[in-house]
């Protein structure tokens, strides 16, 4: 079934007149969210009448990680123009790295300088220092060696 398969941004291209660099990052999910017009079909169909896909009607699309049958739309001899697909770049959330003033923070902004992702490593280190002197333990030990009485 490998030489068969199409992948999904050339369906994309052929059948729904896009282009574009980011084609090549679409997904099936994304594919039946943005075009719901694109039917689907099933392997159960393509094995109960095999002349869909010999005659070209179904089409096996692979986005890279699995394969799906879909319908083929019919394609029109219009001059049409391809429209442009692109993604919106998701904005980089920079490093909070500003001093504060530790001691007239409150607890639950200590702790939030403490995640990791969105705070270097000095705010988390002073944050820590902090909840330390304020008697906040912020890592629970246990005593695992200790055998439970029985009565």
């Amino acid at each position: 079934m490998k030489s068969q398969e199409l992948s999904l941004s050339k369906f994309l291209s052929r059948y729904s007149y896009l282009k574009g660099a980011d084609l090549i990052k679409v997904t099936h999910k994304e594919v039946a969210y943005l075009f719901p017009e694109i039917r689907r079909s099933s392997f159960d169909e393509i094995k109960r009448n095999p002349e869909l896909l010999f005659t070209g009607k179904v089409v096996i699309v692979n986005d890279g990680k699995k394969s799906i049958p879909y319908y083929a739309p019919q394609l029109s001899n219009d001059d049409i123009d391809c429209l442009d697909f692109s993604r919106e770049a998701i904005k980089e959330r920079k490093i909070d790295d500003t001093v504060y003033d530790y001691t007239n923070m409150s607890i639950y902004e200590l702790r939030c300088l403490l995640e990791r992702k969105f705070n270097s490593y000095r705010n988390q280190n002073c944050a820590r220092r902090e909840l330390n002197r304020r008697g906040i333990v912020l890592n629970k030990k246990y005593k695992r060696n200790n055998k439970i009485e029985e009565e």
